[in-house]
């Protein structure tokens, strides 16, 4: 029995959030790791989801809510928008004019987004370049510039872009880039208040993602809210998953790890990545296929987890009591069936589990009891090939609380 303060505001959340009524199958995932199918009507005053087959299922017990459609990465577009918040939006045909960013129809039918939504636009894909954009963002916008041998850096303020220039505001004059002289260009930070509400990340079927609070969502459209009140609006035909956030959760993307050893032998060093692959791509994994008759396993984009190589150790603390850690651990489909290790978890140095993964293999769903133990390493070590294409995913890693 929920007690009064939680159940008034449960009641608080229903009133916000308008009921669900979805005309298709739903697979509703609890953070315990149940699953159950049915289709969603509503979410009640209690926060119980109402539908046929989901009797008994809360919205503070949800981990995800699939809709069955599968993603389709080829029709990413070639620019990357990086969303306040931790989203990300493939498109192509960029501009800017005043507050806002317009480009070419997306596979989700997006056409523009306010500008304040924006953390980063990312035309070209490279390390020195995600680097670049990974690092904090300033009162000004920067443009990453490319030069005959290295990359450049230009704060001001954007006024304008279309697909021969860049217009900039720098020191009080108007100044005129080259477009095809700009690789990226990081939005200023204008300290914006955080969403609130329910938090979720709504993954569609072209691999983008957006990360913020759910405002409504029903049978014709999506609606997520971004800091500053700034909302983003998707047809619910393209929405591909919801993803519940809770305190009852915790994804290891989101902590800082009190260790981070990573020490490649034979490859280029990089640094391990929050909700990407070691590479800078979504995180891709071959998952095992529901249809017992298909040959191929599909792949399956995750917008949380932790990318990194073999030589590497990051260890994080159970600061909350969680009592369970689940993760979906394999190696990136980036690898094309490359790559080899051996992936750990331990637990105040006791080995927790452990398992060969090789670059053809299906992700191996991983559920170990973490209660008691203040901390947690992920570990991975190279096998026969050395570290060479290992790049491993934890996917959805996340500290859970289950008791």
């Amino acid at each position: 029995m929920l007690d009064p303060i939680r159940s008034n505001l449960l009641v608080i959340v229903a009133l916000l959030l308008p009921a669900v009524c979805l005309a298709q199958e739903v697979t509703v995932e609890t953070i315990a790791g149940q699953k159950f199918s049915g289709a969603l009507k509503e979410i009640d005053g209690d926060g119980n989801l109402v539908g046929q087959g989901l009797d008994d299922v809360n919205i503070e017990q949800v981990l995800s809510i699939g809709l069955g459609r599968k993603i389709n990465v080829r029709d990413n577009g070639p620019t990357q928008l990086g969303l306040v918040g931790g989203g990300q939006l493939s498109v192509s045909g960029v501009s800017v004019d005043g507050e806002t960013i317009q480009f070419d129809r997306t596979v989700t039918g997006l056409e523009s987004v306010s500008l304040q939504a924006v953390r980063s636009v990312v035309f070209q894909d490279s390390d020195a370049i995600r680097e670049a954009v990974s690092q904090p963002a300033t009162d000004q916008d920067t443009v990453i510039v490319s030069t005959a041998d290295s990359l450049a850096r230009v704060s001001g303020f954007l006024e304008s872009l279309d697909a021969e220039k860049l217009q900039l505001n720098y020191k009080g004059s108007s100044r005129p880039i080259k477009r095809e002289k700009v690789t990226a260009i990081i939005i200023a930070d204008t300290d914006l208040d955080p969403p609130q509400g329910i938090k979720a990340n709504a993954l569609f079927v072209d691999g983008s993602f957006i990360k913020g609070a759910l405002v409504k969502l029903d049978d014709q459209s999506i609606t997520m809210e971004l800091s500053g009140k700034q909302q983003i609006k998707i047809a619910s035909e393209f929405l591909y998953r919801i993803e519940v956030l809770s305190d009852s959760i915790a994804y290891l993307s989101s902590l800082e790890p009190i260790e981070a050893v990573q020490q490649p032998q034979f490859v280029v060093a990089r640094p391990w990545q929050r909700n990407s692959s070691i590479a800078g791509n979504p995180l891709r994994l071959k998952v095992a296929s529901e249809d017992s008759g298909t040959a191929t396993s599909p792949l399956k984009t995750f917008s949380n987890g932790i990318g990194t190589s073999s030589f590497s150790r990051l260890v994080f603390e159970n600061t909350n009591d969680f009592s369970r850690m689940m993760v979906t651990a394999g190696i990136d489909a980036e690898t094309e069936g490359r790559g080899d290790c051996v992936m750990r978890i331990e637990g105040d140095g006791i080995a927790l589990w452990s398992k060969r993964i090789r670059g053809d293999d299906t992700a191996v769903d991983v559920d170990v009891d973490i209660s008691g133990i203040k901390q947690i390493a992920l570990i991975v070590d190279p096998g026969e090939q050395f570290d060479l294409a290992d790049h491993a995913d934890w996917a959805d890693a996340r500290f859970l609380k289950t008791k």
